[in-house]
């Protein structure tokens, strides 16, 4: 079997639920962290960030609620309630009065660009979250991996630029300006594209998924193929055999236990009928860890993941090695 067959099968696409990927080096803040969300990056992904980072501020039940009420999941919250705390949240007042504008922004925007799927309307909190603290990189990195959704990717580079003007060492700025650059017709150099994808995955080299990103990058610019190969090797060493990803139709033989959703009396009461299709992690006990809902109707998403946080799977065991799997779910809603 070809090698990058292998690695499609092994690793994650770093498309796959959620697409940002932070700073290596500093503890996570409360804007890089909300920034996250609100860009769309998946709970768990978020959480092995945390786990290798640390936080720099204590998360306070308020916070928690304030990030469960915008999407996060259960995984993320399970990591800041154990995660080390490395700082200390700023004390002077108008730090903080600007730091709680940025907040607020975010959180709206993670409201509706996560929970309703709707980037066009979080435009504008992304933007005010820039206007309250424009000196500040997370948000400006925010903003630029939204802008290229909404097909405006020369403003979406700006703001990638800008943010790496202030902190040279962003990942997730490298990583999108990147990739911007490789899959934009109208951009010319394929070389300054390989240079913001090679220092993504050096800022983090556990992450194989951005690994096999400048991998493919450096096969498609016609690059040094023996360079290509050598990334590409080093993406699978940084694999951990743990997580695969299955279809929904041989997963869906492994279910044990899946209790319907309640049907939402508002859903009943307006007739909404539909589907609602989600990303799950199954963990290697069998029972669903974390999900990210790819689209449906907002009235019906919040009973479709109350009913999937209960469902249960045979675990999957790959050469006598329980692993984690990647699957898609439909959840299907319709009136008698």
């Amino acid at each position: 079997m070809k090698l990058h067959v292998i690695i499609s099968m092994l690793c994650i696409s770093a498309l796959s639920l959620g697409q940002a990927a932070p700073d290596a080096g500093k503890p996570v803040g409360k804007i890089e962290l909300m920034a996250l969300v609100a860009t769309g990056s998946s709970s768990e992904r978020i959480a092995t960030f945390i786990q290798h980072r640390g936080i720099d501020f204590t998360p306070d039940e308020v916070f928690l609620k304030s990030l469960e009420d915008d999407g996060a999941g259960a995984s993320l919250l399970s990591a800041l309630a154990s995660a080390k705390v490395l700082g200390s949240n700023p004390t002077d007042a108008g730090e903080v009065e600007k730091e709680t504008r940025v907040l607020e922004h975010l959180g709206r925007a993670a409201r509706l660009n996560r929970k309703f799927l709707n980037p066009r309307a979080a435009e504008p909190e992304f933007r005010a979250a820039v206007a309250a603290d424009p000196a500040n990189p997370f948000v400006h990195t925010a903003l630029g991996i939204v802008l290229p959704r909404l097909d405006q990717r020369d403003e979406a580079a700006a703001e990638l630029r800008k943010a790496l003007e202030m902190s040279p060492d962003l990942a997730n700025a490298h990583l999108e300006l990147g990739e911007i650059i490789m899959n934009d017709p109208t951009q010319r150099s394929k070389a300054e594209a390989l240079a913001h994808l090679q220092k993504a995955a050096d800022l983090m080299p556990y992450d194989a998924s951005v690994q096999s990103v400048y991998a493919s990058a450096l096969f498609t610019a016609g690059g040094d193929k023996k360079e290509a190969e050598k990334q590409q090797l080093l993406s699978v060493t940084h694999v951990t055999p743990t997580r695969i990803r299955f279809g929904g139709s041989l997963m869906g033989a492994r279910l044990i236990h899946n209790p319907a959703p309640k049907y939402p009396k508002e859903a009943k009461a307006n007739h909404i009928q539909g589907i609602v299709r989600m990303d799950i992690l199954i963990g290697k006990d069998g029972f669903v860890k974390d999900w990210e809902v790819l689209s449906g109707d907002p009235i019906l998403t919040p009973a479709a993941t109350e009913a999937i946080s209960r469902w249960r799977y045979q675990p999957t065991v790959l050469t006598g090695t329980p692993v984690e799997v990647i699957t898609e779910v439909n959840i299907n809603f319709t009136l008698k």
